[in-house]
């Protein structure tokens, strides 16, 4: 809490960050069949309230992006969800790149000096050319325990420019909303009255836990070799 208090207008944002969309998938999944209905008859129709909803509520914090890719996945396929995930995604992205932009003062950056590994990831962040921070952002963002929220803001907080955030959310984000989107579209053809198809939904669920927790592991290895661990001061 004293580092949150520290980072001034940035600390209740960075608190907001963490809880909001938590709070937005519990009142998404509360409320499902009230919104999904109406967006299941409209068929093609509900792309863009899909894309533009997705835009709006995951860039401003207010549910994760892992809830919007399902329901993408559930309604429009592999394909069509894959696009319109995407597309809403990386717009939430930058939504969330410039209201961050808006808000932030230099605080956060003074904190950083602080912090040694901080300070490098920064470093690497803004001193060594947008396409070596495209990949660093692209890395980041392979995890999924790096929160889409939270990362937006640190990321927007550091002073990258748009096209390296944008870029490096792309690569980095699109193998997690494919893997969501392929769980959606699997429930959408399944029977859950049927004792076989839940096993289905189990195994899958599963699969897509273990293959976000490969690209995971791959991203931190990666991160690991990009900043191995400073010496331990004061040994021979």
């Amino acid at each position: 809490m004293r580092f949150v208090r520290k980072l001034g207008r940035l600390g209740p944002l960075a608190a907001f960050t963490a809880l909001g969309p938590l709070v937005g998938a519990t009142v998404l999944a509360a409320s499902s069949e009230t919104w999904f209905p109406p967006l299941e008859a409209a068929g093609a129709g509900a792309v863009p309230c899909v894309m533009f909803g997705t835009v709006l509520l995951a860039g401003l914090s207010l549910v994760p992006t892992h809830a919007s890719s399902l329901v993408a996945g559930l309604l429009f396929g592999v394909t069509g969800g894959t696009l319109v995930a995407v597309a809403g995604v990386l717009g939430a992205a930058l939504l969330g790149f410039f209201v961050v932009r808006r808000i932030v003062g230099e605080r956060f950056l003074q904190q950083l000096a602080a912090h040694p590994r901080a300070s490098a990831v920064h470093t690497d962040l803004l001193r060594r050319g947008a396409a070596r921070a495209a990949l660093f952002i692209a890395l980041i963002r392979l995890s999924p325990v790096m929160p889409f929220a939270a990362t937006n803001l640190l990321i927007a907080a550091s002073g990258v420019r748009p096209w390296a955030f944008l870029a490096g959310s792309l690569v980095g984000l699109a193998p997690r909303i494919v893997a969501v989107v392929l769980a959606g579209a699997g429930l959408a053809d399944l029977d859950l009255s049927q004792a076989a198809d839940q096993r289905v939904v189990i195994v899958g669920g599963v699969a897509t836990i273990a293959a976000l927790a490969v690209i995971g592991a791959l991203s931190r290895r990666a991160l690991a070799r990009a900043h191995p661990a400073p010496p331990l001061s004061g040994r021979p």
